[in-house]
């Protein structure tokens, strides 16, 4: 199992136990054959780790994800729903949104080579995201540190 997929098995089993009374709502994953036919739809490439994400789950409500104190206020997006938004943005950036959240969202910047990981940017105003650094170096890095948050909960 990746570092990814240990950190998002954790949060959604931290929940469960801690959080039963905030229970999340996650849509089934999908397989890597699917993902690979809906991402064709962009024009630039998903990361690694967002094929992971979504052979993971397949986005919902998670009261933590992606941030520990999101409770309800959080959508972390379908595939689908992700790349409909992506393709209503115009511009010359390619902007993938992967969670929202009631301040703003989480994003990375499609690129037009292959890669493992992208920068994750948050912000509520998304067309800024290219102009400030990245939020976390990834969304591996990302997740990790909300492992971190959760068992200092514990």
């Amino acid at each position: 199992m990746s570092a990814l997929t240990e950190a998002l098995e954790f949060v959604g089993d931290w929940v469960q136990q801690y959080m039963s009374n905030h229970p999340a709502a996650m849509n089934r994953g999908l397989s890597r054959d699917a993902i690979e036919a809906k991402a064709k739809e962009l024009p630039f490439y998903l990361p690694e780790e967002i094929y992971e994400l979504y052979q993971w789950k397949n986005g919902g409500v998670n009261p933590f994800l992606p941030h520990p104190d999101a409770w309800d206020l959080a959508t972390f997006f379908s595939l689908e729903e992700a790349i409909s938004i992506a393709q209503d943005w115009k511009g010359s950036f390619h902007l993938f949104s992967l969670f929202m959240v009631e301040d703003g969202g989480y994003f990375f910047v499609g690129t037009q080579e292959k890669c493992q990981t992208a920068p994750i940017y948050c912000n509520d105003i998304p067309e800024e995201v290219v102009e400030r650094e990245p939020n976390y170096p990834s969304l591996t890095s990302m997740v990790q540190e909300l492992v971190e948050e959760l068992r200092s909960r514990s």
